[in-house]
């Protein structure tokens, strides 16, 4: 009997080898991959993160003291009101896609341990027999992850020039109505 249990325990070894052999380039390329990924999304999120900051506090500083809106028209009225909407509006769509990136980071992470699940399985040569599948699914989310990421990389770039051009305007408006740092 203890025969037997010590030839299974073979077999049992050399199939743990195969198994590490035989993923081990998916498991590296997909680690380098999944690596990339990862420090892209990092650093794009971070950029926005900055920009987010940049633009709360330049946006704080596009307002006009009441007391100086008393001596303008409805339509000059009218047109700071559109302007400050528009701001507004440019300050949801960057938190939009700040959230985004929050929300993807959060479900990266509970991916993340599974990519390392995989790569202690192959550096101490125990590989699980679901490894094919998690290395399928981890691939998909890389994939996924990197089709995002231009995505939201489209959109911030439509988010910055919406916000450049609302600077713009407010400085416009201000230059319209005789203001400056005295007038907010």
């Amino acid at each position: 009997m203890k025969k037997v249990f010590a030839f299974m325990a073979l077999v049992i070894a050399f199939a743990s080898c195969n198994n590490s052999a035989k993923f081990k380039d998916s498991i590296n390329e997909l680690a380098g991959k999944w690596d990339a990924t990862t420090s892209a999304v990092t650093e794009f999120s971070q950029m926005v993160k900055g920009a987010q900051s940049a633009w709360v506090e330049s946006s704080s500083s596009m307002q006009v003291a009441p007391e100086a809106m008393t001596k303008w028209d409805e339509t000059t009225k009218t047109k700071y009101n559109d302007l400050q909407a528009a701001a507004q509006t440019n300050t949801a769509n960057l938190s939009s896609i700040a959230s985004e990136l929050d929300s993807f980071m959060a479900q990266w992470a509970g991916k993340n341990d599974a990519m390392q699940a995989l790569k202690d399985g192959l550096a101490s040569g125990k590989l699980g027999g679901d490894t094919e599948t998690k290395i399928a699914e981890l691939t998909s989310a890389a994939n996924a992850a990197a089709t995002s990421l231009e995505g939201w990389k489209t959109k911030y770039q439509e988010v910055a020039s919406a916000l450049e051009n609302s600077k713009q305007m407010f400085a416009d408006f201000l230059g319209s109505v005789g203001g400056d740092s005295s007038t907010r």
